[in-house]
């Protein structure tokens, strides 16, 4: 997985960041966290998701 970029959405109560990303197979794909997320929650989870698009 490769990270591309990523956005914050500042929000009056919260941010929510938005990462964009491509698989190992250049599938690109993006998530939205909220920003009470861990970063290592983040990575576990974007990786999770790049493991299952790859399968499709």
């Amino acid at each position: 997985m490769k990270f591309i970029k990523y956005e914050i959405e500042q929000g009056l109560y919260y941010d929510l960041i938005t990462i964009y990303a491509k698989t190992n197979k250049n599938t690109p794909f993006h998530f939205t966290f909220s920003e009470s997320h861990t970063l290592k929650e983040i990575r576990d989870k974007l990786e999770d998701i790049a493991i299952k698009i790859d399968k499709q």
